[in-house]
């Protein structure tokens, strides 16, 4: 690899505004769920358009992840990123002047290509500018995506509940921060010292057999994880807030809130930990409290409910983090493209399809009705990941975990 020319370094203030456009776009894609209830009322739409729209920013999203990276290896990324950027741009200026519930639709998409390029190559990025800080810089990754959805949720679930242009105030707050990033962006050096070196490829998603073992019992967790999520950022505020009889969206924003920030909170503290020991406790910890959480929105008590949802926040932290740690520190480093890319396409897969699935049985039945069938099911997938690692432990196959790699894996955690 080529090493930066003198005087052509990154400037010093380029890690801080890469970590910024990282929580810009998760805060981006956290701005529309506080209002997907207003929405529904001013256009009379089902729930299930709700997860359509949730849906279709999944799918474009994997679509960025893939090629995404292959092109800022070609081109540099600060081309990519300021086209992320432009396309979060484009994103937010059909939400404001959308007309009805198709141009939803259409917002997520272009946001969806923005974040999930902006996800892979921002965090290129970050490691293009700080090699050193590697494993910090993924702590802090963690940090700036869950901050930035829990405070988008928060200030738009805040702004929607006083009523004062809450589906115009937000997406141009977003906006106006997004352009100070796209001036920065133009002025900043190119990060990447190999930029026009690598040949244009996009990785075939495909897992080498001596670790798919490992993958399968990483993607079990990760994807019960995500199908968690995926209904909380759809659907869950509003059931939220039918539950403990709370008018407004900002009950629905302060559940988003809770799941995130717990979820920063257990990943932040579990670092230190094994990535195998903390995916297994995560995923029995998710089974339990998805099964809790029905009789906790039963109860129709606010406080239980936000107490529950955010103990499901801190069980979904430690399942994808642990499991997204113990797949990456074992990934050949010739593979690490093709391993990841059939992982974010499985892991897209969880958080799309269950998401539907419960956006057409709430139009079929309820919200209420369906959370519950859910629950139970996100349940078993979540206890599925833990039987798949019992049994290949027992087999002796188990993730070619032997002392060595134990230890391995121990340093690797404690380093992060």
């Amino acid at each position: 690899m080529k090493a930066f020319s003198p005087g052509r370094r990154p400037q010093s203030w380029s890690y801080a505004a890469l970590l910024v456009l990282l929580m810009l776009g998760q805060a981006t894609s956290a701005i529309p769920s506080p209002l997907y209830s207003l929405y529904a009322e001013k256009w009379d739409y089902p729930p299930l358009l709700t997860t359509v729209v949730f849906a279709a920013y999944g799918a474009v999203a994997v679509v960025a992840i893939l090629f995404s990276g292959a092109l800022s290896d070609r081109y540099g990324r600060r081309p990519v990123l300021l086209v992320a950027v432009l396309l979060l741009l484009a994103g937010l200026a059909v939400f404001i002047f959308a007309a009805g519930p198709g141009y939803l639709v259409v917002a997520r998409m272009l946001n969806g290509l923005g974040i999930g390029a902006i996800v892979v190559v921002g965090g290129a990025a970050l490691l293009d500018v700080s090699p050193e800080r590697a494993a910090r810089s993924g702590t802090l990754t963690a940090i700036a995506f869950n901050a930035g959805i829990a405070v988008a949720a928060l200030g738009t679930a805040g702004l929607a509940q006083t009523g004062f242009h809450p589906l115009l105030l937000p997406y141009l707050a977003d906006a106006l921060i997004a352009l100070v990033l796209l001036v920065l962006l133009l002025v900043m050096r190119e990060p990447h010292p190999s930029a026009g070196a690598a040949p244009l490829g996009i990785p075939r998603p495909q897992v080498p057999k001596e670790i798919r073992g490992r993958f399968v019992f990483a993607v079990i967790g990760a994807g019960a994880a995500w199908a968690v999520l995926g209904v909380c950022f759809s659907l869950e505020p509003s059931i939220a807030a039918h539950a403990a009889h709370v008018d407004g969206p900002f009950f629905g924003g302060v559940v988003i809130a809770a799941v995130t920030l717990a979820a920063a909170f257990t990943q932040v503290v579990s670092a230190r930990y094994p990535a195998r020991t903390v995916a297994v406790v995560g995923d029995t910890a998710l089974a339990v409290l998805m099964l809790a959480g029905v009789g906790g929105f039963a109860t129709g008590n606010a406080v239980v409910i936000i107490v529950t949802v955010a103990l499901q926040g801190g069980a979904y932290g430690l399942a994808f983090g642990g499991s997204l740690r113990h797949l990456t520190a074992h990934i050949p480093a010739e593979r690490r493209g093709a391993v990841m890319s059939m992982f974010y396409l499985l892991a897209y897969s969880a958080l799309i399809t269950p998401t539907l699935l419960v956006g057409i049985g709430a139009t079929v039945w309820s919200d209420t009705a369906i959370f519950p069938v859910f629950s139970v099911l996100a349940a078993l997938l979540c206890l599925s990941a833990v039987v798949v690692e019992r049994v290949l432990g027992r087999r002796g196959g188990h993730l070619e975990v032997t002392r060595a790699s134990t230890a391995e894996e121990s340093r690797i955690s404690e380093a992060g």
